[in-house]
């Protein structure tokens, strides 16, 4: 339309320039020029209208050859069948088979590759990109095991709604234990079945889910090369993705509780214990961020010391140690309050470089499927607050709950006013502003105000992490003793 215009444009331009007595053959030369631009354009659409009803007519024909096979193959069929009985020779009806095989082998549809499911999640994982984590193919690798379990082993296009649909009834009857206990070798069937026995609560929603987000992934993978007719794993599935259990910030009651309890895991000193309480209690920094704290995470910057959650590259022959926070945002500064100071987390760190300890708190290990190294902290912290009567929708999570509250209710405005933006560098949230200018890098952090966002964090006089899980019986105090040197 726009080269229409400019032509148009260009003809009035050119006869206005023309001579009076040669205007009037310019405009017979155009019209001429329009009326075979016509004729043309007819001639084009006519050709196309032909090829289309050529290929009709070719469809057609196709078909009813199809139909007039199928019969044909139906007719020979009672044939051989007729001929079998009136005792006709072999060479007759070897030759009548062998024309009803060429006919079912032309109405047969052709038959399309497709790799079976064992082989295609294979190269899906080997497709991968090397800088996925081993934790996340491992997970996908447990997910495909059982599909395959519920569902068997056969060529990826073979596989139906009704496939699907059995193996999301099966997995939303797990135990909400499942996946808990590393070597437990059971199939998903026997984890099915003992959970109706004993009457176990059943797996979230959002756990289902997740196993077909991989799962269709695999299918998507596939489907771009022609490998599968569609992906079953979308289209509809619903998932109860509702929380079984809110959870809530700890009272002020349940801190009391745990404060004055002493630590009973000698695995892990009620020290290294206190410690991490207290820095998720005042700084609402994530369980596995605490306990992957390295010497080098602990930085002076504009003369305040500071935290510094980064990312860790793997140690040498040791790859699982690699690590990353948990966002973008997740990788922040976070300045170490005057509370902290005192509780001597500056002095920890100084011992683990004194001592050229690689993690802060020696007495953790990396454990569990994702090698973790919260992950016996977590299963003892659990147990500890447990026996204490505290229930389950207060977890170790929830002082990461009670820092935002405590921030989220100091008014900006006013006197020791906090903007919502420091409060989401401080925690490592992904900031409501999504522009480029609201990135935070730690050479440009406004430090004086992190800082001020991390001494607003206040809790009453019995919270103090120095006497946290005091230690009180003799045998206690000579168990923690032999394990708590840091």
């Amino acid at each position: 339309m726009h080269l229409k215009t400019e032509l148009s444009e260009d003809e009035t331009f050119i006869r206005d320039e023309l001579p009076e007595d040669v205007r009037e053959l310019f405009d017979l030369l155009i019209q001429d020029y329009q009326h075979r631009i016509a004729e043309l354009q007819t001639q084009y659409d006519h050709q196309k209208l032909r090829h289309s009803m050529d290929s009709l007519e070719q469809m057609e024909k196709l078909e009813k050859a199809r139909t007039l096979t199928g019969k044909s193959v139906h007719l020979l069929e009672r044939t051989v069948t007729d001929l079998k009985k009136t005792k006709a020779t072999l060479p007759a009806l070897t030759d009548i088979q062998s024309q009803i095989k060429d006919m079912k082998a032309f109405l047969a549809p052709k038959e399309k590759p497709s790799p079976l499911f064992s082989e295609a999640i294979k190269i899906f994982l080997e497709s991968k990109d090397t800088t996925v984590k081993s934790t996340v193919v491992k997970s996908y690798e447990r997910t495909f095991k059982r599909f395959l379990e519920v569902c068997g082993d056969k060529p990826m296009r073979d596989y139906t709604g009704a496939d699907v649909g059995h193996f999301k009834a099966l997995m939303e009857q797990l135990p909400e234990s499942y996946g808990k206990q590393r070597n437990d070798t059971r199939t998903v069937q026997e984890f099915v079945a003992d959970a109706k026995k004993r009457k176990l609560a059943r797996i979230s929603g959002k756990s289902v889910k997740n196993h077909f987000t991989k799962l269709s992934g695999l299918w998507k993978h596939f489907l771009l090369r022609d490998l599968v007719d569609r992906n079953v794993f979308t289209g509809g599935w619903q998932f109860d993705t509702k929380s079984k259990t809110n959870r809530v910030r700890w009272s002020d009651s349940d801190l009391k509780a745990i404060a004055s309890q002493p630590w009973q895991f000698g695995t892990i000193s009620h020290k290294t214990a206190s410690m991490i309480v207290g820095i998720a209690s005042y700084t609402g920094m994530r369980l596995e961020e605490i306990c992957r704290l390295r010497p080098q995470d602990i930085q002076e910057i504009q003369g305040i010391p500071c935290i510094l959650v980064q990312d860790h590259p793997a140690l040498k022959g040791k790859p699982w140690t690699e690590w990353s926070a948990k966002t973008e945002a997740g990788r922040r500064v976070v300045p170490i309050c005057t509370a902290l100071q005192e509780a001597g987390l500056l002095d920890l760190a100084q011992r683990a470089t004194n001592q050229k300890r690689h993690y802060l708190f020696h007495d953790l290990d990396f454990k569990g499927q994702d090698n973790k190294r919260s992950a016996h902290f977590q299963r003892d912290f659990s147990k500890f607050k447990s026996r204490l009567g505290i229930g389950r929708s207060v977890v170790f999570h929830s002082f990461r709950h009670n820092v935002s509250t405590k921030l989220r209710n100091i008014h900006e405005h006013g006197e020791g006013g906090l903007r919502e933006s420091w409060i989401d560098d401080f925690l490592g949230h992904e900031s409501t502003d999504k522009s480029v200018g609201s990135t935070v890098y730690f050479d440009d952090v406004d430090i004086v105000n992190l800082k001020k966002v991390a001494e607003s964090v206040k809790y009453p006089e019995f919270w103090n992490i120095q006497n946290l899980f005091n230690i009180k019986s003799p045998i206690q105090k000579k168990l923690n003793k032999n394990t708590a040197k840091i």
